[in-house]
C-alpha cells in the first residue's frame, strides 16, 4: 500500500495530487428518509488512483482503484451513507461484482437485489473487505465518530446506475440511529441478512498489483462460484 494524505477535496500521494469528485447531502435528497436541515458534503470519491509504474497493470485487466471518503455524523435520523446504485451486466446474467477495503474508520456495508427480494448488512472496520456480490446494489453507511475512509476494485469498462435507488427513494431498509427503519416505497421489506467481512492476505492495492490476473473475475463475473465466495 502506498502513504497518502487526504484534507478535504483533495487526496495527495508521492506523486499526484487527486481531486474529488464531491457528493452533497443535497445531492442525497431523493435517498434520505429525512429532509436534510442544511447542506455540506457528504463523502468524496478519488478515482483512478494508482502508482505509475502500476499503470499498465490496470489498464491491461480493465480495473480501477478508488478512495473514498465518507463524513461522520448523521442526516436527520440516518448516519451519512452513499448514494447507492446498482452495475449493469456483464454477461450471463451476472452484473459486474466489487470489492471494497476498510482504511479507516467503521462501515456498514449494504446489498440489495434490484427486485428487492433479498437484502445483506456487512459491518466491517480497518483492513476489512467486503465484496459487492453479481445482482446486488450496494450503499455504503459510516457508522462511526471518525471519517471512513475506504479503497474499491471494479471494473473501468461501465457506469453506475442509480436512477433506481432514487426511484425507490433508497434501499429497503434505512439504518438510523433509533435502528432500522423500513421504506415505505416498498411493497415489501426481505429480512435482513448479516453477514461477516472477510481478509485478503495483503491489502488491496498490493494484493492487486502483485496477483492482477486473480482479478479476472471483477470483469467476467463467471469465472468464479459466487456460492463460495466472499459473505460468511
Amino acid at each position: 500500500m502506498f502513504r497518502f494524505r487526504w484534507s478535504g477535496t483533495t487526496l495527495k500521494t508521492p506523486w499526484k495530487t487527486y481531486d474529488a469528485k464531491v457528493r452533497r447531502i443535497s445531492d442525497l435528497k431523493d435517498v434520505l428518509l429525512d429532509e436534510p436541515e442544511e447542506d455540506g458534503d457528504a463523502y468524496y470519491m478519488f478515482r483512478g488512483v494508482h502508482r505509475p509504474e502500476d499503470e499498465g497493470k490496470f489498464q491491461e485487466q480493465k480495473v480501477r482503484y478508488d478512495i473514498t471518503v465518507i463524513q461522520p455524523g448523521t442526516i436527520g435520523r440516518e448516519y451519512v451513507k452513499t448514494l447507492g446504485h446498482y452495475h449493469p451486466e456483464a454477461g450471463y446474467g451476472l452484473s459486474y461484482p466489487e470489492v471494497y477495503e476498510v482504511l479507516r474508520g467503521e462501515a456498514l456495508f449494504l446489498l440489495q437485489t434490484r427486485d428487492a427480494s433479498d437484502f445483506i448488512a456487512v459491518k466491517a472496520g480497518a483492513g476489512d473487505v467486503v465484496i459487492m456480490l453479481p445482482n446486488y446494489g450496494h450503499v455504503t453507511v459510516n457508522v462511526g465518530s471518525e471519517p471512513l475512509i475506504m479503497a474499491n476494485l471494479v471494473s473501468s469498462e461501465f457506469s453506475s446506475e442509480y436512477k433506481p435507488v432514487k426511484k425507490k427513494h433508497g434501499f429497503a431498509w434505512y439504518y438510523t440511529t433509533e435502528g432500522w427503519v423500513k421504506n415505505n416505497h416498498y411493497d415489501a421489506h426481505p429480512e435482513i441478512r448479516e453477514f461477516r467481512p472477510m481478509r485478503f492476505p495483503s491489502d488491496i492495492y498490493t494484493f492487486f498489483v502483485e496477483r492482477p490476473k486473480f482479478f479476472e473475475w471483477l470483469n467476467k463475473p463467471w469465472k468464479v462460484s459466487w456460492s463460495e465466495v466472499g459473505l460468511q
